[in-house]
């Protein structure tokens, strides 16, 4: 990995090289949809225990800046697959999803966006939306991270260590897959496991209370969605439950409860727009997606999206507080697809 990065920057000639612009004005890269992925854009907490999820906003509004002035034409998801479907796409097109439908949505990310008048599709998943808790693990990991100095006593739950070590990330995450392994076992709904986590927090002594008042691992909740969509934010499908069953019927349910949801909490119908949760793919999904009246479908695969892509197997290009700006430019105008990176696998299957 480390080899690699080296090769990329070697290579990689940053924004005002002769080589990018003439890949960012090429007919090749006209020919091509950016797909850029975002889930939360955040401050504080959020930042340090889960950096791999949460962008500092201070980066998203830079990004959100180079855009604009690189000449980007950011479009509409649904509006970018047609035109990248009819070869009419402006140059340097760009769409802009996020997943999940985080609750640092309206007050970090939408005002960045709406500086620029750049449109925004959310994939949002919709069970914790209206069970308006923390997400479950989560709110583990955050408990933990809290607490990261210490090694506690457990007197409360039979079937955890006694010493609960939460002093280094890998013995933190032993303790967590043994939460999670047993809510999964025992076929927890989400109320229980909500329930479970607060016990969870006053064994341990620490504010379950406060940590649901701050919303920093919640999702948005209806009021909110309906909200983000009236301000014209595209909100579109990511399964109900964040899940990707191994059984049509259950798969196609997820969808189809999912659409429902979102179309009651924005008043908009014809949601037919899908994020694969983890990304997750398998190939009886896509005849599964079909039934369930699904268009397109948008995966964690790197690249950028051409007329030759699969509609259910959209590539995109997941921005990480890691990537240097010369490197988010370099997918911007195209580059980085001629650049060595890692290849990345897929999931199978989502965690629930």
């Amino acid at each position: 990995m480390n080899a690699l990065r080296t090769i990329k920057h070697a290579l990689l000639p940053g924004r005002a090289s002769a080589l990018s612009r003439a890949i960012s004005r090429s007919n090749w890269r006209q020919q091509r949809l950016l797909i850029l992925c975002y889930h939360g854009v955040a401050t504080g907490e959020q930042l340090q225990s889960h950096p791999g999820m949460f962008l500092p906003a201070e980066i998203f509004a830079r990004r959100m800046t180079m855009l604009a002035e690189s000449g980007c034409t950011v479009l509409p998801l649904q509006e970018g697959l047609r035109l990248l479907q009819r070869g009419k796409l402006p140059p340097n097109s760009v769409a802009i999803t996020f997943d999940d439908g985080w609750a640092d949505f309206p007050a970090q990310a939408f005002p960045i966006l709406q500086k620029h008048a750049f449109p925004a599709t959310v994939y949002l998943t919709t069970y914790y939306c209206r069970f308006n808790r923390p997400i479950f693990r989560f709110a583990l990991a955050q408990m933990m991270w809290k607490l990261r100095s210490q090694v506690v006593e457990n007197v409360a739950f039979e079937w955890l260590p006694r010493q609960l070590d939460f002093r280094d990330e890998a013995s933190r995450s032993k303790v967590l897959t043994r939460i999670d392994d047993h809510a999964k076992e025992r076929g927890l709904s989400g109320k229980q496991k909500d329930e479970l986590a607060a016990a969870f927090a006053e064994a341990i002594g620490f504010d379950y209370a406060t940590l649901c008042r701050e919303r920093l691992f919640n999702l948005m909740n209806p009021e909110e969605v309906a909200a983000m969509a009236r301000a014209g934010v595209d909100i579109q499908l990511h399964t109900h439950r964040h899940r990707t069953p191994l059984e049509r019927s259950r798969f196609v349910d997820e969808i189809r409860e999912n659409r429902k949801r979102v179309e009651e909490m924005t008043g908009m119908d014809e949601r037919v727009h899908f994020c694969y949760p983890s990304g997750a793919i398998r190939p009886q999904f896509l005849p599964w997606l079909q039934e369930a009246g699904v268009q397109s479908a948008t995966t964690t695969v790197q690249g950028l999206a051409s007329r030759r892509s699969d509609l259910l197997l959209l590539p995109r290009f997941l921005d990480h507080h890691g990537l240097t700006d010369d490197e988010f430019a370099s997918w911007v105008s195209g580059l980085a697809a001629f650049l060595p990176r890692r290849k990345s696998v897929p999931l199978d299957v989502a965690p629930e």
